[in-house]
């Protein structure tokens, strides 16, 4: 037995009359690492974190450097050493190697904790930004681009839309 069509939708057809599409939908995306690099705060905050790198990192490499020169020494002279002097320097140089490893430790920790007072709202900043440029480019919605496998060529890049929303926001 034939099914037939709806009269509604056959009628609407031979007449010609547009039926109810779904809304277009635009997909737009930002590459959030790009925003934040981009915008006056994420680049002060950049310098800062890089200057801060630069002091540590100066710091800790003397600290290697001493470390090392420590350990050729121990190595050239140990068979000259007693057993107890020998084990005396030994425990030196663990302890030296220690607090080289506490000190790299506490400025890894340093950085991030820097980096969060700095950046730390950042991410509700974005969200805010996301948002409100999403709704003017009429977005249905925002992706991250890194989370993105494929966009097409009519996925929206807001990136700079972002950018100039956080560096218009204090």
């Amino acid at each position: 037995m034939f099914r037939t069509f709806p009269v509604a939708l056959l009628t609407a057809v031979s007449l010609g009359v547009a039926l109810p599409q779904t809304a277009h939908a635009t997909i737009c995306v930002v590459d959030a690492e790009e925003a934040l690099n981009n915008t006056t705060e994420g680049k002060a905050a950049q310098k800062r974190l890089e200057a801060m790198y630069s002091a540590k990192q100066d710091e800790l490499e003397k600290m290697q450097a001493d470390l090392l020169k420590a350990l050729e020494s121990f190595e050239s002279s140990k068979m000259i050493l007693s057993d107890a002097a020998r084990a005396t320097k030994e425990e030196e140089l663990r302890k030296q190697q220690l607090g080289l490893q506490q000190k790299v430790m506490g400025a890894e920790q340093e950085m991030q904790e820097t980096y969060q007072q700095l950046l730390g709202g950042m991410e509700e900043k974005m969200l805010k930004a996301a948002e409100a440029v999403g709704a003017k480019r009429t977005c249905t919605v925002v992706l991250q681009k890194a989370a993105v496998l494929y966009a097409g060529k009519d996925a929206v890049d807001i990136t700079k839309d972002i950018i100039a929303a956080l560096d218009a926001t204090p």
